[in-house]
């Protein structure tokens, strides 16, 4: 039996359950959401718009995606022996209950003792998770997969993204306003959170189902694609610090990395276009439609930054919030979570010709698609001078409420048993 054939996970029921409760935590940070957006077309006396904000992005991102993630690479990646093992279960509540306190702390204190407690065990509980997957898959595959290798990349730089963490205490003794160097560590977080250890887990997940599916792709290309994204992660992170500080070198710095993704996008395509057909076949109707999602929004994400090379556009880029926003869920919505939800459901854990299901893939792409146009239409008429969208505020709370009732939908559905697949053996 071959190393890949022995790593096939078998079929199980922690993955699904764990996944309903990542599921859960997006409505969560839904609902906060909506009431952010609401609370201009109505005043909330009783809301601290700050401090919801903080609760609402701390649980879609360490809630919702990173234990998204953590089923699904446990699912993927580990034989049934090992990622049954009792720490698993334990750093999963662990990372919960921190997920629920923030979300607690955040709404209801900002940035105070307990939610920046709540924040660092989250940390903590992610260290350890990093350092026993990392040896059970050093176990599991010997001869390291290409999988493999984008998900060990995935947690390194997830652990990279954390070091700014741990000197915002440092920024902020030694520079009490929150001036440049606390927002460059903040942008140095989520830039190697959103474009690093999210991204390059969505590939690795990618990558493992293609393996076990029996589909492969050319390995040289394979490589410059790997080699080429990690080469565009450092200095895309130029447009951030760019934003804090305003001096020229950045915007070059950053128009390389920009030119580095398209180079790798290209590629990309170059290999996945030969296998298109196949992985077609492979996917169910729905998994073919949210795959079909996220391989737009990735395209999207790499052409509206390759945009940045020119000086105008990269300006209007960070200074009209609009296109900050629409382009943040492009990568939160767009391409993390209709990734895991395309996965989650090849893996079985939506119930097959459910009307459930249905609606709430229906519903959920298009509050995105609509949140989307909404969200970058106002920015162009705001970098045109034309002033608002007509019910812009209005228009996006309802939107929202779609992206919510679909995710509401698919919970319910998620949470009945469906025989989980497993996938087949090559």
């Amino acid at each position: 039996m071959s190393e890949l054939q022995q790593s096939v996970p078998n079929s199980g029921k922690r993955g699904h359950r764990w996944f309903w409760v990542a599921l859960l935590n997006f409505v969560l940070a839904a609902v906060a959401g909506i009431l952010l957006r609401y609370a201009f077309v109505q005043e909330l006396e009783w809301m601290q718009y700050r401090h919801f904000q903080h609760a609402h992005s701390h649980v879609a991102m360490l809630g919702w995606i990173f234990l998204g993630i953590y089923a699904l690479a446990l699912e993927l990646f580990l034989p049934l022996e090992r990622r049954s093992a009792s720490l698993y279960k334990w750093l999963f509540l662990t990372v919960q209950v921190t997920v629920v306190g923030m979300l607690i702390a955040f709404a209801l204190q900002g940035y105070a003792f307990w939610s920046i407690l709540f924040s660092t065990l989250h940390v903590v509980a992610s260290y350890v998770f990093v350092l026993r997957l990392w040896r059970d898959l050093n176990r599991s595959y010997p001869f390291p997969t290409w999988s493999v290798r984008w998900l060990k990349l995935a947690l390194l730089l997830m652990v990279l993204s954390t070091v700014a963490l741990w000197l915002l205490p440092a920024i902020l003794v030694l520079i009490p306003a929150k001036g440049t160097w606390y927002y460059m560590a903040i942008q140095f977080y989520l830039h190697f959170q959103l474009n690093g250890w999210f991204l390059f887990s969505v590939f690795a997940l990618f990558f493992r189902w293609s393996e076990i599916r029996g589909i492969r792709f050319d390995a040289t290309d394979m490589r410059r694609f790997f080699w080429l994204l990690l080469g565009s992660t450092l200095p895309t992170y130029a447009l951030a610090l760019r934003w804090a500080n305003p001096l020229e070198w950045l915007f070059y710095i950053n128009g390389v990395g920009v030119l580095i993704q398209l180079a790798a996008l290209l590629v990309f395509w170059k290999f996945l276009r030969p296998q298109l057909s196949q992985l077609r076949g492979a996917l169910s109707k729905w998994g073919r439609i949210l795959m079909g999602v996220t391989l737009i929004c990735f395209s999207a994400k790499v052409l509206i930054q390759s945009a940045l090379v020119v000086p105008y556009v990269a300006e209007a880029a960070y200074t009209i919030r609009n296109y900050v926003i629409g382009f943040i869920h492009l990568i939160t919505l767009g391409i993390l979570a209709h990734f895991l939800l395309a996965l989650a459901n090849e893996k079985g854990y939506f119930r097959a010709g459910s009307y459930l299901a249905l609606w709430g893939f229906r519903l959920f792409i298009s509050g995105f698609v609509l949140s989307e146009m909404i969200l970058f239409l106002q920015g162009s008429m705001f970098w045109a001078h034309l002033g608002f969208l007509p019910g812009y505020h209005p228009l996006l709370v309802v939107v929202s409420s779609l992206l919510l009732l679909g995710a509401t939908l698919l919970l319910l559905d998620g949470g009945k048993e469906t025989g989980n697949k497993a996938l087949p053996t090559p």
